[in-house]
């Protein structure tokens, strides 16, 4: 039997607008969250942004993590998909413990 995937979403409220529009911090923390499930990346995170949104996807070998923002509402999308048996949820509990003190879960 081939392993399947797990996945992990939460969506972060009242997150300070200077955190979620910063594009290279933003890169960062997918790459620290995906080191954290021992995901290893295809290549640098890809950044996309556009009027009151910024979107962070890193592309990995066994999954993914992406970060959609909203900095003007304060809102960030975190949807990590990790090939089982990684667990998804580590690599949310590194991105929600570097926003935290600027988010409500």
């Amino acid at each position: 039997m081939t392993a399947g995937f797990e996945h992990a979403a939460v969506e972060l409220r009242e997150v300070a607008a200077e955190r979620l529009g910063d594009a290279a911090a933003l890169s960062a923390l997918a790459v620290a969250a995906a080191g954290a499930i021992g995901m290893p990346p295809h290549a640098p995170p890809l950044v996309k942004q556009a009027t009151g949104s910024l979107v962070v996807a890193l592309l990995c070998r066994e999954g993914h993590v992406v970060l959609h923002a909203a900095p003007g509402d304060g809102v960030c999308l975190v949807d990590i998909v990790a090939r089982a048996p990684a667990a998804p949820r580590k690599g949310l509990e590194v991105i929600t413990r570097r926003l935290a003190g600027h988010a409500r879960q």
